[in-house]
């Protein structure tokens, strides 16, 4: 992981298609632990389905046999996270030494996926009831495995934040951009719908976990780019040129503390 972090980083920023920035996202960290497959798991509050994509090797369920928020939300890691705030690399086996027990349920429906108990949970998010990475191998986890996660936390947190913001963009703006519109790089592109949506400096920086000084100069590079002066000059030049939606997205929830990704 510290060989090549300098080349995760730049691929995943540099990559303007979201899913080849998962795909490169999830492969650094399957190999910084040494595990076969990740699962990455969004549960909502007040909602019945969980977002769960998986990436690695091996099993390959059908959309039906995918656990839903009910399911998840009796895991022994989603509970000890729910209840503790734990938000370290935490493995399953250590949880059930603690006391936190596999329901029946749990334990048929890891039964009947076939799939193994050397699970990670690996937090990357403080929205929602639980978002993060899901890990998993056929052999058990060592405590040294987690240490790329735990060293780089804040660098991969930074990089799995700007990966969905992407992912969310291309949900809601799902138009081509105008043939003459400039050419943004997917984080100008992400700061600028972040601008869009409200977020000052600051809040976007949390969001983006970089500095607002950072920030800034993203802002700087934007308006050069749609030759604007100020941030709604070039929110309207966005809109004519087809980055943006008409309409304002609902504002994105902004975390309480940075995830610290600094190279920008």
């Amino acid at each position: 992981m510290r060989a090549n972090l300098a080349d995760v980083v730049a691929d995943v920023l540099d990559e303007h298609d979201v899913d080849a920035a998962r795909v490169l996202l999830a492969e650094s960290i399957l190999a910084a632990t040494g595990t076969e497959m990740g699962t990455r798991v969004r549960v909502q509050r007040h909602r019945s389905e969980a977002i769960m994509r998986i990436h690695g090797h091996g099993f390959r369920p059908a959309a039906e046999q995918l656990p839903g928020a009910a399911e998840i939300r009796e895991h022994p890691l989603y509970r000890y996270r729910m209840h503790t705030g734990d938000e370290r690399p935490t493995r399953l086996e250590d949880v059930l030494r603690g006391g936190w027990t596999l329901s029946t349920r749990t334990r048929h429906l890891i039964e009947a996926l076939q799939i193994t108990v050397h699970q990670v949970a690996f937090p990357v998010s403080s929205l929602g009831e639980y978002d993060g990475w899901s890990l998993l191998a056929p052999e058990p986890i060592g405590r040294l495995q987690l240490r790329p996660l735990v060293e780089h936390a804040r660098l991969l947190r930074g990089l799995d934040a700007h990966v969905e913001l992407l992912a969310r963009i291309r949900e809601r703006s799902p138009a081509q951009p105008d043939a003459g519109a400039p050419l943004l790089t997917p984080r100008e592109r992400g700061v600028l719908h972040l601008m869009y949506a409200g977020g000052t400096a600051v809040s976007i920086g949390a969001r983006l976990g970089v500095s607002p000084r950072t920030v800034h100069k993203h802002q700087e590079n934007l308006y050069r780019k749609l030759g604007a002066r100020d941030r709604l000059e070039a929110v309207l030049i966005a809109q004519r040129a087809g980055l943006l939606p008409t309409h304002p997205d609902e504002a994105e929830a902004v975390p309480t503390r940075a995830s610290g990704l600094r190279r920008d």
